[in-house]
Formats: structure tokens, C-alpha cells, sequence
């Protein structure tokens, strides 16, 4: 009898959210993987035929798999689900030891036990299966059944009480919150520690070691990093003096060097980019424990980064420290993956896809680090996440979302299953919010873009001390030209659209309660005022008044407008709040893309 199994490995979304550090939150995502991808192997090993994963993809490592594994057995089931579970759970083991064997002088004596408790209290690998008939879509029927039994099995949770006490005093993890540490109280600040970037009251469990020192200490790029690439960039091109003098600093002082030579950018500035933030001098020069961190800090700062981002200023090109989180996801994937299932060879039609999915997987790394300042964090089946500097983001996102459409419809051609879609959205926030704040933008800006329609873009941006503004656009309409567009309206010379219009015009809506259907009058009267926002003469601005037309606000008082006045001006007003962000992301550096198309 043959069977299709279904296997997940979690948990997931909590489990890669609680993350400081950048190295934190791809270990959790590698972690993941490196578990999914064992379990199909294993499987692979078991005479099995893969589904999803496409076998290429699990032997490319330089990939991401996606947490659920979909594949053909022939034979009990049960024995190999038992199988794949064993081998994902030796291979967390393997890794613990891995990490344990290198990090045995921060760990307290009873961590062993701790660990072996936490690790197996942590893993969750569900799997359900079913039968195939000799029916053409015998395929198709039992994967509906062992997915609707794996969800099913998923929501009964179980909880094991934790039988080993930790020595008294030990203090939860920083990360998860709930298990006790285990590393040691008296601290001595030696290279281990720095490597690792572990504070002085940082306190880690098994799985926050595991994610914390599991990669190369030297291949994190650092969020800020990210964030200040594009002004860093211009940096090495306009005062390569400058720049040259704080690198020499910084390996003077033996700061950790990212080396990252898949990423040609980060050899602009190979440092944690707070050490461009005034604010973060001192704290990075104390956890890097320099003797009298206070004014070494001061005269670092004074001496070698001030006259940077004092030349930088001349230029207007100071760079602004935010960053945008990335997340996508397929759109009708289930819908297309159901369709392609019904056909009488629907299992090959779902490795057709896979594979597709796995080529994807692999350009999605090149787009987001090569053609584009950012680091992928994941990208395995049709989720992505990354972070990228805001100057490219929006540029990102659109090259992601055309490279997917593109690889999944020439593996649909010749069927009549519904290309899937990508929607992004790009959450923007300071590079010094945590990494959980961060994802959270991110993930609340795809769940927009998904309300949206789907097919589309979202972008929220998160201002500190300053309220939230999303903007919502289906690819179908360019948003990424449309956002361009209204950069230029902003920063054109010499006359910009005055910001301070915007902001009348987004005070005008918010008048009005959400949702309200304003009567012909009123939409008129909306209309005709903000018009005379606009038109309005102010000193030292453009001679000739303002038209809605002119700034791309499209109004109508007409019953019959597909949008209200009240919604026309609140979408206007936060597009252009999003879209100068972005334009103060990328202010002062037409400079740089001048002398480039020179030196060309």
C-alpha cells in the first residue's frame, strides 16, 4: 500500500521571533531547516518519494527548506515518520553538542541535563498519512486527509512539566523568558564572550547558545549595518579619507570584521554600524569591555566618526537609522497546489512545483544580497524574510514578487491551476528597536498587503516617537514607480511639495471617524479644501498654486466615485508620509549616483 505523509517540525513563529541579535534570528531560521531538511533525507533514505521538498533543494544546503515535508512511502508509515522524527532529533543533539563542546567555559556544571530536558521538551514534529487509491486522484484525496489529520493532531498540545531544577538563584533566559539559564554568574569578560556578544546581564537557555553562537560570529551582518548601507556606500565613494581612518580605528581596536564576501557591500564599512550612532559609542565600547569605556567612547566618537557624519551633513547625505523588515508569501498557493492534485499525475505536478519553489529559494538569496543592500534571513517554499536597507527595499520587493510570478508560471504552463503571487510587505523601523518589534512590522505589513487582495505591496512605517503610517498597493498598479513619483514631488528643485501641506491634508481626514460615508456636500467640501491646502501661496515656495492633479490626489465629489473623498485623502496623505522616508533614505545621495554614472 502506498501512503502520503505529511510531517511539520515547529514550533515556528515564536520560536525565530525571540531573537537580540541578527545571528539569533537566522540560527533559529537555519535551525529549523537544518531539522526539515534531516527529516527528508531521512525519509529519502527510507525509499521514500519526496514531494516538497524537491530532493534538489535538499541537497543544495545553501538553501532554506520549509518546515513541512510532503512525500510518498511505500510500506508503514508509522515506522517511517518514527524514523524522520529520530533522526531530527538527534541531529538537535548533534548540534547542541556541537555548540556545548565550544562554549564548555560559560556553561554552569548541571547545563548538560538542563540542556538534554529543554531540547527535548522543545521539539514538535507532527506527522499524519494516508492511503492512495488507484483512483486518478487517489493523490489528491489522501493528501486532503493526512493534512486535515496533521491540523487536527497539531491542536491537541501537550506539556511535559519540567522535571530537573535548576541551582537556585539561576535566572530565566533573555530570549525565551521561561527556561532557566545556563551559563555562569561569575563572568569573566574573556574573547568568548565578546565573540559571542553575550552582555554582562544577558542570560541564555539551551536554545538561545544554540542560536546565539550555532553560525561564524564574523558572517552576521548587524541590523544597523543594514540599515546605514546605502549612506555608508556613499561614504566610500565621497570621502573614502574619512571612512578609511574609522575602519583603521576599528581594527586597531580589534572590533569583530563581518566577513561577508557573498555580500559586496558590506566591504564599505565591514563593522557594527551602531558605531555610527553617537548614542551606542559607549555601551558597544563596554560590552567589547575597552578600560575606561566612557572616554574612549567620547574620543573615538569625537575623533573618527564626527568628522564623518559632519562631511556627510555638507552633502545632506547624514544617513537616517531605520531598516526595513522584509516578509513575503505565496498568494493561492493552496489553490493552485489543489488543482494540480486532481490531475492524474499529481504528485509530479507537485515536484514540478517544488522544484520551482527550490529555484526560487536561490534566486531570492541573489536578489536580496547581491543585486540589493539586504540579508536574507530565510527563504524556503514561498515565505521570505529579510532585511534590507530602505533605499533598496521597495526596489526589492518588487524584484522578488516578478521573479516568483515568473517561476512558478512557466512551471504551471500547460495546466489550468492559478499562478501564484507573491505579497510583500516592508515594515519599517529604527535599527535600534529589537528584533522582535522589527518582525513584528514586518509581519504586520504582509498581513496588510494580504487584506489588500494579495498581489500587492504593503509598507508600514514605524517613526520613534511618531505614529504609524501604511500604505497599501497592488503590484498591478507599480506602486514601486508610484512611490518614485512621489519622491521626486517631494524632493524636486527648487520648489518640493512643502511636507507640511501633507500633514494638513492627513489632520483634514482625520477629522472625519474612520469609516464614514460622507454625503455629496460634505465630499464636496472636503474636495474644495483640500484644494485650497494645496493652493495655498507660502513664502519662498513654487509661484504658481498647487493643483490635486499636480501631487498625483486623485479627488471626486461625484456619488458615483469608486473612492470617497475622506478615503482619497487618507490614502494620499500616507503614501506620502511613506514615501518621504524613503526619500529621506536616499537625500544627499544623488551626489554619488552622478560621479558613478561619470566614472562609467
Amino acid at each position: 500500500m502506498r501512503y502520503v505523509i505529511v510531517l511539520k517540525v515547529g514550533p515556528v513563529q515564536g520560536f525565530i521571533a525571540q531573537a537580540r541579535r541578527t545571528r539569533d534570528l537566522w540560527y533559529g531560521s537555519q535551525l529549523l531547516s537544518l531539522l526539515a531538511r534531516e527529516m527528508a533525507r531521512d525519509l529519502t533514505a527510507s525509499g521514500a518519494t519526496l514531494i516538497f521538498p524537491h530532493p534538489d533543494q535538499v541537497r543544495d544546503t545553501s538553501t532554506g527548506v520549509a518546515n513541512k515535508v510532503v512525500a510518498l512511502v511505500d510500506g508503514v508509515p508509522e515506522q517511517v515518520a518514527r524514523r524522520a522524527r529520530d533522526a531530527a532529533k538527534s541531529l538537535l543533539r548533534s548540534e547542541w553538542r556541537r555548540v556545548a563542546g565550544r562554549c564548555e567555559s560559560l556553561l554552569i556544571q548541571e547545563a548538560e541535563a538542563l540542556a538534554e530536558e529543554q531540547l527535548e521538551a522543545f521539539l514538535e514534529v507532527h506527522a499524519a498519512w494516508a492511503p492512495v487509491d488507484a483512483s486518478p486522484t487517489g493523490y489528491a484525496k489522501a493528501l486532503r486527509e493526512a493534512e486535515g489529520a496533521l491540523e487536527a493532531r497539531r491542536g491537541l498540545r501537550e506539556f511535559s512539566p519540567w522535571t530537573r531544577s535548576p541551582p537556585e538563584g539561576t535566572h530565566k533566559s533573555s530570549l525565551d523568558g521561561g527556561r532557566p539559564s545556563l551559563l555562569r554568574r561569575d563572568r569573566e569578560r574573556g574573547p568568548i564572550w565578546r565573540e559571542l556578544r553575550i552582555g554582562l546581564r544577558e542570560e541564555l537557555d539551551a536554545l538561545g547558545l544554540l542560536k546565539r553562537a550555532g553560525g561564524r560570529p564574523g558572517q552576521f551582518v548587524p541590523v544597523p549595518s543594514i540599515g546605514l548601507a546605502a549612506g555608508l556606500h556613499a561614504a566610500s565613494k565621497a570621502h573614502a579619507d574619512l571612512l578609511g581612518r574609522l575602519k583603521a580605528q576599528c581594527e586597531a581596536r580589534n572590533f569583530q570584521a563581518v566577513r561577508a564576501p557573498s555580500r559586496p557591500w558590506v566591504r564599505d564599512f565591514p563593522f557594527d554600524g551602531q558605531l555610527l550612532l553617537p548614542e551606542r559609542w559607549q555601551p558597544y565600547f563596554e560590552e567589547c569591555a575597552i578600560p575606561d569605556a566612557r572616554r574612549s567612547a567620547a574620543s573615538f566618537g569625537r575623533d573618527f566618526v564626527e568628522p564623518l557624519r559632519a562631511a556627510m551633513r555638507s552633502r545632506g547625505a547624514e544617513p537616517i537609522p531605520y531598516v526595513a523588515c522584509l516578509v513575503a508569501d505565496g498568494d493561492h498557493m493552496g489553490r493552485a497546489l489543489a488543482r494540480l492534485a486532481e490531475a492524474p499525475d499529481g504528485a509530479r505536478a507537485h515536484q514540478r512545483v517544488s522544484q520551482a519553489l527550490a529555484g526560487f529559494t536561490q534566486q531570492a538569496r541573489r536578489i536580496v544580497e547581491v543585486e540589493h543592500r539586504g540579508v536574507l534571513v530565510y527563504a524556503g517554499g514561498d515565505d521570505v524574510l529579510a532585511f534590507v536597507t530602505p533605499a533598496d527595499a521597495p526596489a526589492c520587493a518588487q524584484d522578488l514578487a516578478t521573479t516568483f510570478r515568473a517561476t512558478l508560471a512557466a512551471a504551471l504552463a500547460g495546466t489550468d491551476a492559478v499562478v501564484p503571487t507573491l505579497s510583500v510587505g516592508l515594515g519599517v523601523g529604527h535599527v535600534l528597536e529589537s528584533l522582535g518589534a522589527l518582525l513584528d512590522l514586518g509581519r504586520r505589513a504582509e498581513a496588510a498587503a494580504k487584506k489588500a487582495g494579495r498581489d500587492a505591496l504593503a509598507i508600514l512605517v514605524a517613526k520613534h516617537a511618531g505614529r504609524e503610517r501604511l500604505w497599501t498597493a497592488p503590484w498591478r498598479m507599480h506602486p514601486v514607480e508610484r512611490l518614485s513619483r512621489d519622491i521626486t514631488l517631494l524632493t524636486r528643485e527648487p520648489w518640493p511639495l512643502p511636507l507640511g501641506k501633507v500633514h494638513e491634508v492627513a489632520d483634514l481626514e482625520r477629522r472625519f471617524p474612520p469609516g464614514s460615508a460622507p454625503g455629496p456636500e460634505l465630499a464636496a467640501l472636503l474636495k474644495d479644501e483640500a484644494g485650497r491646502i494645496l493652493a495655498r501661496a507660502e513664502a519662498g515656495r513654487a509661484p504658481a498654486p498647487l493643483t490635486p492633479g499636480d501631487v498625483g490626489l486623485e479627488l471626486s465629489s461625484e456619488g458615483a466615485a469608486s473612492v470617497s473623498p475622506h478615503l482619497a485623502l487618507e490614502q494620499w496623505s500616507s503614501r506620502l508620509l511613506v514615501a518621504d522616508t524613503f526619500a529621506r533614505a536616499g537625500r544627499g545621495l544623488g551626489f554619488l549616483q552622478e560621479s558613478e554614472v561619470r566614472d562609467e
